[in-house]
């Protein structure tokens, strides 16, 4: 009941936040949309301490659980940026996203298991929380690479519509940009080094040397190129945009495939 209060906060946030970057208005009001975003927030956020309290721990076992997380931490970063960096035009994005995710988990029937047999070590569950939040900071870079590359455009071709005036400079997103895949990359890290140690404790082996373990690297290899490639001044704009964008399918797709298609998660190497 409460994902589907939550799932309907989300749609009213995307209605009212669209309706005021299409508003005529020089000034609407995009903080009925952010409220409703808290609140779908703080609704989505109880669902998921009353999950977690009654299983005794916050291993993300399952692909409904993990769809769940993802967009309850895509709306809680988007949120603590907004309030920083009153970047709402992203909500047009990030709620209808969240609403979807939210769809798919109360509308789904069948929800594979991540995990053969479902283990309650904290670094695991650790891992998996930080693993989400680091996709979901990817998927805000993502977007924002996405309002970048259609600002470019419209300059270029000298499109001065409504749109356009709600954009942010190109400056600002590029910022935005480097900060979400610097997050993006800080909670990959993290989560990495959580798991490193639960494979050493339990296998005795750092890191598992197979299609997973190769994904895995694959992935923070491109973001670490990312982070340090953006440290240089000729390395910005939309070449950092387009990187952002193939780091964010490579991340979602490997997670997917990783879970769903090369024998679970962490259960067994």
């Amino acid at each position: 009941m409460l994902l589907k209060i939550a799932a309907g906060f989300y749609l009213g946030a995307f209605i009212l936040l669209l309706w005021d970057v299409l508003s005529s208005r020089h000034k609407a009001i995009p903080w009925a949309g952010i409220t409703a975003g808290v609140g779908g927030a703080l609704l989505h956020t109880l669902s998921l301490f009353i999950l977690f309290t009654l299983r005794g721990h916050f291993t993300l076992i399952s692909l409904k659980e993990a769809v769940s997380f993802f967009s309850w931490a895509l709306v809680v970063v988007f949120l603590i940026l907004e309030h920083q960096r009153k970047a709402h035009i992203l909500g047009i994005v990030v709620f209808p996203v969240s609403f979807l995710s939210l769809l798919f988990v109360l509308g789904v029937s069948t929800d594979p298991a991540f995990l053969r047999s479902p283990t309650t070590s904290i670094l695991i569950s650790l891992h998996s929380v930080l693993i989400d939040l680091g996709l979901a900071s990817a998927a805000l870079a993502f977007f924002v690479s996405c309002f970048y590359l259609t600002l470019d455009m419209f300059l270029r071709r000298k499109i001065f519509n409504l749109f356009f005036n709600r954009l942010p400079s190109l400056e600002f997103l590029d910022r935005l940009n480097r900060e979400f895949n610097g997050l993006g990359f800080l909670f990959l890290t993290l989560g990495l080094i959580f798991v490193m140690i639960w494979s050493y404790r339990t296998y005795a082996t750092i890191w598992p040397w197979g299609q997973r373990g190769s994904w895995a690297l694959l992935v923070w290899f491109l973001y670490l190129a990312l982070v340090l490639l953006r440290r240089r001044r000729n390395f910005q704009g939309k070449q950092a945009a387009y990187l952002s964008i193939a780091g964010f399918f490579l991340f979602a797709m490997t997670i997917l495939a990783v879970n769903l298609y090369m024998g679970g998660g962490h259960s067994v190497f």
